[in-house]
């Protein structure tokens, strides 16, 4: 991702930082009602991590950096967060095998990996590694497609039921997330206040969940 204007996944571009926005103030309510512990104590994973734009995200509620570790597959992006967020731990690796210890994370996250895992059991096993790493009395945050997308022919949407089966016996708690991307695309820069208003009040609009998920 090119961290410019022109790029349509970028923070200073008006329609990517509209969701961005949307999207955080979600996780905010979420970790505002559920830490157990003093924010700066936590242990966070991120499953997935790109080139660290969440690990910056949620370093913004006062998550330490140097208390984050990220896995991802591309090296390519794994170096350039290794250079966003320089004191987290970034692996480059497999998430169906993570290189943590059993009940290490007070918050494990992930982010659009999900849908772009075709194969059922690698679903699965990458569940079965976030729940692995997981403190008993931390939680697993979702987020992630509905739908397939019709401008990228390897997203295949997840929906509630197939997420609390990947996470069985694990309790899910579901919120719908994030103005439709093609919407919010063409409508944020003409008026962001009748964007906030399509996404507020017409959640068939919406095109993600954002899951909270707990033993």
């Amino acid at each position: 991702m090119r961290d410019s204007a022109d790029s349509k996944y970028s923070p200073l571009n008006e329609s990517a930082f509209f969701m961005i926005q949307s999207r955080l103030n979600l996780i905010r309510k979420i970790l505002a009602k559920s830490l157990h512990s003093p924010v700066e104590d936590l242990k966070f994973l991120e499953v997935g991590s790109g080139n660290g734009q969440w690990l910056c995200e949620f370093s913004s509620f006062g998550l330490l950096t140097s208390n984050m570790s990220g896995i991802e597959l591309s090296k390519e992006r794994c170096e350039t967060a290794k250079k966003r967020v320089p004191s987290a731990e970034i692996v480059c690796g497999d998430a169906s095998l993570l290189p943590w210890s059993d009940d290490h994370f007070d918050i494990v996250f992930q982010s659009t990996v999900f849908t772009s895992v075709k194969s059922h059991e690698t679903r699965k096993k990458i569940a079965s590694e976030m729940k692995r790493v997981c403190k008993k009395d931390g939680f697993i945050l979702w987020y992630d497609f509905i739908y397939n997308s019709p401008s990228n022919p390897d997203v295949e949407g997840i929906g509630a039921d197939q997420v609390r089966s990947l996470f069985e016996p694990w309790t899910c708690e579901f919120r719908k997330a994030t103005l439709a991307p093609p919407i919010a695309r063409r409508l944020v820069p003409v008026s962001r206040l009748a964007s906030q208003i399509l996404e507020s009040f017409c959640p068939f609009l919406r095109t993600h969940i954002l899951a909270e998920i707990r033993q």
